[in-house]
């Protein structure tokens, strides 16, 4: 048994265990699957597909890829022998030292990346991407998120937090607990061991008056909001001319979401992303009923794939990105809860991943941080109305070992042990859901599976669980390889929930998924054309799934990706016949398209009125047009291309065909549906 038919056998088992009994009419279970292949390459944000542009890669054995010109990108081998195909997008830039990073245009330069499909013998089962070099841009230092070390060398220099930004570039504490006393807040007295001089980090503070930058120049306007559109805009990272504070510690800009990036670098990375659409079915009935609202109780997607170096790539299904997901965080116990005195403190002994760990030869001997070591601090929180509390870890009082402990794994569903004292707050980790664990605290990520922990300890591998009898709950960081949790390369699966949400989920409904003007989260490019996202993902009536891969040079793989939906169905309406025509759908070879003759004149288990794929390739395109033409203005009681059932081949067929194109045949209930 290959790799391939292993996940899928774990797929059924997983929609038998998590998503539990059917038991009652009322409950349905619906489950679609997509192969990923070159063919969901994009290539810009007009939401086209190498399926609907060969030209978006070169070189590759499909019709309409044009060759790679000598002086352009060339294909390359992996190390499995395998050919991957340079990449032209719009999802990279162009940069300039000093200046700013501007997107680039189709340029045919194919200098975006690579892809090629993966198989196993004759079967296509996944496929295979790599990142072209991130490009970056100088600044002045503190405007970038990146800092530039000698060598060629940059650590991460950015973060939502400001504990985190100031124990990076101070002992001075806002949220006490290391340096500071967490009861009265006394700042640490720093001295030598014989006390001969001393520095006390009462006067380490950062400088806090931000002014705006204005066409590259600071102003004189301090920074007295967050909101997008108040002072300054969200800033994507391709200037620093605008939409940017600074004070002589450190600067800020504005993410999309209204929270605060701070920042203290010389540097800003602007990935080549190489970016991924699958569209995968809906139940025919949502879309039949547009007027009804489904709830749904349970919705689940797998992606089978190799754990990847950059723990950024993200999942982003209808294109929404979402933070509420964050799956294991740090256990704790809580004290004077309710109150203005509530302070969360840890239960485990463990370690901080940020950098503390090392000394200054960078040879690792670290102190950990132990039990009781406080993750909030509630009597040391801001007044959101205070200047300058811009963030969530000021205003809820929460430190910098919160963001940094490795007591956590991002990639873990988080359970809340039900066995400890309603104080107590011990999380319980698996990398796949198992609700015996106890209480479902939050999924995942929505990321794929990566080796690293990301966010506030970026460069840092997820470390593997003491063993049993440990004196510590952690192992101390760096990780060596065989202590290193996921291994880059390793067949994996990442399972995410996706109705995690902080606050209703857009898609407890049926109504937030097949209607994106229905779906508050993700932001449509223009309201008056509801068919792609700001992002060029195409919205449409049926599940769409985004995958951005960014930043693996070493190639990384994508398999194949499973929807597994658990919804309510009204008493008052037949869920099992969606299109109304008499034929239960699990038997109708057009589940979506009323005909109870149930015509098949190919005997290909998709009736003729849902099947313009005329060469049965599995989609219909501009080969199928052609077949169309040769075959217009024929007549007689058996026609592949007579679509309507009328013994003629014309417009009408023509317009059928017109509705499918760029689309598979379908969907039929006879058929496993694959888009």
């Amino acid at each position: 048994m290959n790799f391939r038919q292993t996940t899928h056998l774990f797929a059924a088992l997983l929609a038998a265990f998590c998503l539990g009994s059917t038991a009652g009419a009322a409950t349905v279970v619906h489950s679609a699957n997509h192969t990923f292949s070159i063919n969901d390459i994009q290539g810009g944000f007009d939401g086209a597909r190498v399926l609907e542009d060969p030209t978006i890669v070169c070189g590759a054995p499909i019709a309409g890829s044009p060759a790679c010109e000598p002086d352009d990108t060339q294909p390359m081998m992996d190390s499995d022998g395998g050919l991957l195909y340079p990449i032209d997008s719009e999802f990279g830039f162009n940069v300039v030292d000093f200046l700013g990073a501007q997107e680039k245009a189709p340029d045919r330069d194919y200098a975006e990346g690579w892809a090629g499909n993966i198989f196993d013998g004759p079967d296509q089962i996944g496929v295979k991407i790599s990142n072209a070099a991130t490009a970056f841009y100088k600044v002045k230092p503190p405007l970038g998120t990146w800092c530039a070390g000698l060598g060629g060398t940059s650590v991460k220099c950015s973060t939502e937090h400001y504990t985190v930004l100031e124990h990076v570039l101070s002992c001075h504490e806002t949220v006490p607990y290391f340096f500071a006393n967490p009861l009265d807040a006394t700042q640490a007295v720093q001295s030598f061991p014989d006390l001969s001089a001393s520095f006390d980090c009462a006067n380490a503070g950062l400088d806090d008056d931000l002014f705006i930058i204005e066409n590259g120049l600071v102003g004189t306007t301090l920074l007295t909001s967050v909101t997008p559109g108040v002072q300054m805009d969200a800033n994507d990272n391709t200037t620093v001319q605008n939409d940017i504070a600074v004070s002589r510690d450190y600067s800020v800009t504005l993410k999309d979401d209204g929270k605060p990036l701070y920042r203290w670098g010389g540097l800003i990375k602007r990935p080549n992303d190489v970016r991924l659409y699958a569209r995968m079915e809906l139940p025919a009935i949502w879309k039949a009923r547009p007027d009804v609202a489904f709830e749904v109780t349970s919705a689940r997607l797998v992606v089978n794939h190799w754990v990847t170096n950059n723990p950024n790539d993200q999942l982003r299904p209808e294109d929404m990105e979402n933070e509420a997901a964050t799956g294991r965080k740090p256990s704790y116990v809580v004290e004077n809860g309710g109150t203005a005195d509530e302070v969360w403190l840890s239960t485990k002994s463990c370690f901080e991943g940020d950098g503390d760990y090392l000394d200054v030869e960078g040879v690792g001997n670290p102190t950990p941080i132990g039990t009781g070591t406080y993750l909030k601090n509630n009597i040391r929180s801001m007044d959101p109305a205070a200047p300058q509390a811009f963030s969530s870890d000021l205003t809820g009082g929460l430190t910098n070992a919160w963001y940094t402990t490795i007591d956590r794994d991002p990639f873990e569903w988080s359970y809340r042990d039900p066995t400890t004292p309603d104080n107590v707050f011990n999380f319980v980790g698996s990398p796949l859901p198992d609700d015996s664990l106890g209480d479902l605290v939050s999924g995942p990520r929505w990321r794929l599976r990566a080796n690293k922990y990301g966010q506030d300890i970026p460069g840092l591998e997820i470390i593997i669980d003491p063993p049993e009898g440990s004196e510590l709950d952690c192992l101390p960081p760096p990780p060596s390889r065989d202590f290193i949790k996921y291994q880059v390369g390793d067949p994996t699966t990442t399972v995410i929930n996706l109705l995690d949400f902080n606050g209703p989920s857009p898609l407890l409904t049926s109504l937030g998924w097949i209607d994106p003007s229905g779906n508050g989260i993700n932001i449509l490019a223009d309201p008056m054309t509801p068919g792609l996202s700001v992002n060029g993902l195409p919205l449409s009536e049926d599940f769409d799934l985004a995958v951005y891969i960014k930043g693996d040079r070493k190639p990384t793989a994508l398999f194949d990706a499973e929807l597994i939906i658990e919804y309510n169905c009204p008493d008052d309406i037949d869920c099992g016949d969606a299109d109304l025509d008499g034929i239960e759908e699990a038997l109708d070879n057009c589940s979506a398209v009323a005909n109870p003759d149930q015509r098949d004149t190919n005997a290909d288990g998709y009736g003729n009125v849902c099947d313009p794929d005329l060469n049965n390739d599995g989609i219909v395109n501009s080969m199928d047009l052609g077949l169309l033409k040769s075959a217009y203005f024929s007549s007689g009681p058996d026609l592949d291309a007579d679509f309507n059932g009328d013994n003629a081949v014309n417009a009408a067929d023509l317009g059928i065909m017109k509705s499918y194109f760029f689309l598979p045949p379908g969907p039929s209930g006879l058929i496993e549906s694959v888009i």
